[in-house]
């Protein structure tokens, strides 16, 4: 039996997109008529990451159980680096310290016997040499053990060799390991053996976009989002935590009788526990997010406007070019402690934005399934 391993960034989000990914490919491999390929996927975040992987691909899971595999080992070493607990710019100094050398243990790992688990827990035993391919998004490291195939939403080399150039205090990380940081990047994804670009992203809205590695563009790399159309008090879903300032919009949420809704109800006081899932929701006003690319898209693809927090220097830069992105296209706000009442007034544009944005996507690719290129696309490659 042979194995797919992924490789993705810091987040829920990544972890999500490239299992999808691993599903979506397994789906145009038995199409073609041949087998799926089982998926180890580092294990970084403990029981959080299991239930949250249950809650998207328990169905998934039970038609085709123990193809989706946990490997706590890669987990710890991927997680190594990851921008968590840290500030921005010491994760930024220990992944550049540490990636040269992170990268070949990890290749030892998956040269090996690996221990995995199931979804339920289960534990088996892999041999490493059984990895045929290896699908990453973002990658922080080069695992070495097969070809690697990227998809991305913007090259991080690209986003810190454009921090060099931000306006001065906007990114406050150091400059000279924005430069190390962006050569390091570069040698990762350069070596890919096949980069897929989603549009829009980071830097790819751009009219005057010029790919770093001639990668081709895809749609939105994410699963669509379905329908809600269960019985909902009309308000809003917070999808961002540990952020000051959010209070007093809650606040006035309150006022105006919209009802709080998160996935995280210990981080926002008074909501009601609800999955992402309901953000199509009719009853949905806004979704508050950080602007990573799934929230993004989500709410683009579902036309609930995203409310995005004011960019915070000391933050990953990618989050500062995201921002400008999603104010570039006008398909979202960024919060810059207006009053609740004049964001629900630019509702109507932001839709408007987003309506044309899906049409634009539709006219370009055919489909606004990005998922669904990129498993062609890569089926291809993998099957010549």
């Amino acid at each position: 039996m042979k194995y797919v391993v992924t490789n993705f960034a810091y987040g829920t989000g990544p972890f999500l997109r490239t299992t999808e990914l691993v599903v979506a490919f397994n789906n145009e491999l038995e199409r073609r008529g041949h087998e799926r390929m089982p998926a180890i996927i580092p294990f970084v975040y403990g029981e959080k990451q299991r239930r949250v992987m249950l809650e998207e691909f328990a169905a998934y899971d039970a038609a085709h159980p123990g193809h989706l595999l946990l490997d706590k080992k890669l987990g710890e070493l991927l997680g190594s680096v990851f921008y968590a607990d840290s500030t921005y710019e010491e994760a930024l100094r220990k992944w550049v310290g540490t990636a040269g050398e992170l990268s070949q243990r990890i290749e030892e790992h998956l040269s090996g016997e690996i221990e995995v688990e199931t979804l339920s827990g289960e534990k088996r035993m892999v041999n490493g040499r059984d990895i045929a391919l290896e699908i990453n998004r973002s990658p922080r490291v080069r695992y070495g053990v097969a070809p690697s195939y990227s998809t991305t939403f913007g090259y991080i080399a690209d986003i810190l060799e454009a921090s060099l150039a931000a306006p001065e205090g906007a990114i406050l990380a150091d400059k000279e390991l924005l430069r190390k940081g962006a050569r390091l990047a570069d040698s990762i994804e350069g070596a890919q053996a096949l980069n897929l670009m989603a549009y829009p992203g980071t830097f790819s809205w751009l009219p005057d976009y010029r790919d770093r590695y001639n990668a081709t563009l895809v749609p939105p790399i994410t699963d669509l989002p379905k329908e809600s159309s269960e019985e909902m008090e009309e308000g809003l879903y917070v999808t961002i935590t540990g952020i000051p300032g959010l209070e007093r919009l809650y606040s006035e949420a309150r006022e105006l009788g919209l009802k709080l809704y998160s996935n995280d109800t210990k981080a926002v006081e008074g909501a009601t526990k609800a999955l992402p899932h309901v953000i199509p929701n009719p009853a949905m006003k806004l979704q508050f997010a950080r602007s990573g690319w799934g929230s993004v898209w989500l709410s683009m693809f579902c036309g609930t406007p995203i409310v995005v927090p004011q960019f915070d220097g000391a933050d990953d830069p990618e989050i500062y070019f995201n921002n400008k992105a999603v104010e570039g296209m006008g398909i979202g706000v960024v919060y810059r402690s207006q009053p609740l009442s004049e964001i629900l007034t630019q509702g109507e544009a932001v839709r408007a934005a987003q309506q044309k944005m899906r049409e634009d996507i539709l006219a370009r690719f055919g489909t606004l399934n990005g998922n669904d290129v990129c498993a062609e696309l890569m089926v291809e490659k993998f099957l010549a």
